[in-house]
């Protein structure tokens, strides 16, 4: 299965996009938690949300039946 990780345009989250000629589809959102006055923690948080997104992509990437 082809995917890629896109940051979400209206949440605070990554998604991963299923990559189907002429579709583009949902298969996850790995939303993270922003920290106000705290710019270490929200970076932190938006860091550890996008490893766990990327580990997916590649786990399905990696997937055959």
């Amino acid at each position: 299965m082809e995917t890629k990780v896109v940051h979400s345009q209206s949440k605070d989250a990554w998604n991963i996009i299923g990559e189907l000629i002429g579709h583009d589809y949902k298969i996850a959102r790995f939303p993270y938690l922003t920290v106000p006055d705290s710019d270490i923690l929200t970076t932190r948080n938006k860091a550890n949300a996008l490893e766990r997104a990327m580990f997916v992509s590649k786990c399905l990437k990696d997937y055959k039946d």
